[in-house]
């Protein structure tokens, strides 16, 4: 007899928490974007009234159904989300991080210094730096050293290749701005001739 209630109250208490748990909603942890560490006190609210904080790892309960969620912690842009976006994880940006848009304009002379650094030395052939090597028998089978040595070799041969032709980079920016420029006088040009032509 004791072994029959001790079972019922045991699927009665198993009963209450599934029910419990039902209706508490899900669980949601709130991380760090950029640590992708879990967030103590961030407060999570619906716009019917329901609110709750983030405990020290990171979890809170949200409601079953709901239209909008807002996560909101002090230094962090706030995130709304609704039903159909809500995972089990969700990540807030830090306030500092978001910047606008950055122009920077100006003009590389990267190929220039370097050249005045090495004082017009041409870089070394690695074809030729392999003969002074002394002989290594695990060189000889090493597939990633051979590998290394093909993409050290291309590379080489690319910037070579970019020292004759010019950085594509800069011959861009040098292209549109000349592209402005006759622009430019066109529009002026055009702008001449009609006030010429104006009694």
């Amino acid at each position: 007899m004791l072994r029959y209630i001790l079972s019922l109250f045991f699927l009665l208490l198993a009963f209450c928490q599934a029910h419990a748990q039902e209706t508490r909603g899900k669980k949601l942890v709130v991380i760090d974007i950029e640590t992708k560490v879990p967030m103590r006190g961030v407060i999570v609210s619906t716009k019917h009234g329901y609110r709750d904080t983030t405990n020290w790892r990171g979890i809170c309960h949200v409601p079953a159904e709901f239209d909008t969620l807002t996560v909101f912690k002090h230094n962090y842009i706030p995130e709304r989300l609704i039903a159909k976006e809500l995972k089990d994880t969700t990540a807030l940006i830090p306030s500092g991080s978001a910047i606008s848009e950055v122009t920077v304009w100006g003009k590389n002379n990267i190929n220039k210094n370097v050249k005045e650094g090495m004082g017009n030395h041409p870089l070394p052939n690695p074809s030729n730096a392999a003969i002074s090597y002394s002989f290594d028998f695990a060189n000889l089978i090493d597939r990633r050293g051979r590998r290394d040595r093909k993409h050290l070799k291309s590379v080489r041969q690319k910037f070579q290749e970019m020292d004759v032709t010019g950085d594509p980079i800069v011959d861009a920016y040098n292209k549109a701005i000349e592209e402005k420029r006759l622009e430019a006088e066109r529009q002026g040009k055009g702008k001449e001739k009609d006030e010429k032509q104006q009694p």
